[in-house]
């Protein structure tokens, strides 16, 4: 009787039965890959419908049709499972930062670019952002202290834009900390408004003004 079990032959190094089990092991990391996107797709949905409180671990399966089971393998409990969507956001946020920082060599430039950055991240991310800035802002500072890289990193974008700005001369001297949270709570305040009435503010009222706010601010820091 022939055998049912995989040919062992080799091929390049590799058995049959080892390539088998190496593209079954793939097909499995990519299930939970996906699921993990459904799991954190449908949590960001339910945050922007139901605020923080109203929000649920039960509400998240229902919403992927898996058991409340499922979710707790990937995630402990809510707080977890939102700050695995802070963490995503951020390392996005950090990329975009990171681009719009290397866009430039002019200082002021590369401030306004920056900025504009900031706040098209935000427009264009708000279950990100509203968890990231606004909502849950505990969640930079939380304890899961080897998850934080990316929001550190983010902000010393920031940092080092403006420090490489008072080094130019072209902004006044100071504390470079401070100085960076003036910029920041300046493209904040534009993106929390931009966030909060988008019928009032279009993505044009968003634009024209983050352009008289930068050059308010470019004026404003000059020495």
């Amino acid at each position: 009787m022939a055998s049912s079990r995989p040919k062992t032959t080799k091929t390049s190094g590799t058995t049959q039965a080892e390539r088998l089990q190496a593209s079954s092991l793939q097909r499995r990391e990519q299930q939970k890959e996906n699921l993990r996107g459904a799991i954190l797709a449908a949590a960001g949905e339910l945050f922007l419908e139901q605020g923080y409180e109203a929000f649920s671990m039960r509400q998240v399966a229902e919403r992927i049709g898996y058991s409340a089971t499922t979710i707790y393998r990937y995630y402990e409990d809510k707080d977890d499972l939102l700050f695995a969507i802070v963490h995503d956001g951020f390392t996005e946020f950090q990329r975009a930062l990171v681009a719009a920082a290397e866009s430039t060599a002019d200082p002021i430039e590369r401030l306004v670019a920056l900025g504009a950055a900031y706040v098209r991240f935000g427009m264009d991310n708000p279950v990100h952002y509203r968890l990231m800035f606004m909502q849950r802002f505990d969640f930079v500072f939380d304890q899961r202290k080897a998850r934080q890289q990316p929001m550190i990193d983010s902000f010393d974008v920031l940092q080092n834009a403006v420090a490489s700005a008072m080094d130019a001369g072209v902004m006044q001297r100071g504390d470079v900390e401070r100085h960076s949270q003036v910029v920041w709570a300046l493209v904040h305040g534009i993106t929390a408004l931009g966030l909060a009435d988008r019928g009032r503010f279009t993505a044009d009222d968003v634009d024209r003004t983050m352009e008289i706010a930068m050059k308010m601010m470019v004026r404003g820091l000059h020495p």
